[in-house]
């Protein structure tokens, strides 16, 4: 089977629409003997012929006309394509699949997820949520192309964005705020209010305390950073929350924070990708808004 040439069948299609290789060769701005030089070579291709030329320019033969149907079917879906394509390239078609958890989604994205939508209306939005775990795990099934991952956390074949440095903390209501600043061997003698054991971000803050001589065994463990905060509030205990997440409470005045003497180290949150796989548009489009402008590239 030959080579397919899609110039040769521009050519016969220019021929067919105009009715004669004159016209043909104005119409693609080349001259007349080309035109019939790549009809021949497309009919030597094909072994048939395509056109009978007459007075009146050039008809299609039978065999002619069954290619003119595939050809123009074949064309339309090429330039359909490379539409789609340049629809994808300025926005104005596809999908931005991120992953990331509720508190990370909620106070971290949201404000940007408003801004992206609002400037591409015509790009779905996909969101994934879970552990730092199990987002990793759907970002290499590819069911993400944009993981928000809580750090530090395994990242080969990962590319690694920082997104925000976070700060591990505890802070109560009016019933434990007397209790003023912690150190790590007071926090035995606290009643913990802390994410479950399963969350990246709970191990990082038991290994940090057992760095420093400490293994705590919370009273209450929870499944969401919110509820961290609400519990708190109503003086069920000293919650270990991230200090930014925390922010609009301790602004109230309805949290206090306890210092811990010396702190937990900063940690990040972190937007992750594969190496091996170039970023969709949408979603390098949503990093380079996200991220400040020298670290977004």
């Amino acid at each position: 089977m030959n080579k397919v040439n899609l110039e040769l069948y521009r050519i016969f299609l220019a021929v067919v629409a105009e009715g004669s290789f004159t016209s043909a060769a104005r119409k693609l701005f080349i001259s007349q003997p080309a035109v019939s030089q790549s009809i021949r070579q497309l009919e030597g291709q094909l072994g048939t012929r395509l056109f009978i030329r007459n007075v009146k320019g050039a008809a299609l033969t039978a065999e002619g006309e069954l290619l003119r149907q595939h050809a123009e079917a074949a064309i339309a879906l090429l330039e359909a394509g490379e539409y789609k394509l340049d629809r994808l390239r300025r926005l104005q078609l596809g999908e931005l699949r991120i992953g990331a958890s509720d508190t990370v989604a909620r106070h971290l994205l949201l404000p940007m997820l408003e801004a992206f939508v609002a400037q591409y209306p015509d790009i779905s939005l996909g969101v994934q949520n879970g552990t730092s775990s199990e987002l990793l795990h759907c970002l290499r099934q590819g069911r993400v192309d944009l993981a928000f991952l809580s750090m530090p956390y395994e990242t080969e074949g990962l590319t690694v964005r920082p997104c925000l440095h976070v700060h591990d903390s505890f802070v109560a209501g009016p019933r434990y705020a007397q209790l003023g600043t912690l150190t790590p061997e007071r926090l035995a003698g606290v009643p913990l209010i802390m994410l479950e054991r399963q969350s990246n971000s709970r191990r990082c803050v038991d290994a940090a305390l057992l760095e420093m001589g400490v293994s705590v065994a919370p009273e209450i463990e929870l499944g969401a950073h919110d509820l961290l905060l609400d519990f708190a509030k109503i003086g069920l205990g000293v919650s270990c929350v991230v200090r930014e997440f925390a922010s609009e409470a301790l602004a109230e005045g309805t949290l206090v924070e306890l210092p811990l003497e010396p702190p937990l180290p900063r940690r990040y949150i972190a937007a992750v990708h594969l190496n091996e796989i170039p970023l969709p548009a949408p979603a390098r489009t949503f990093l380079s808004m996200l991220l400040p402008p020298d670290t977004a590239g």
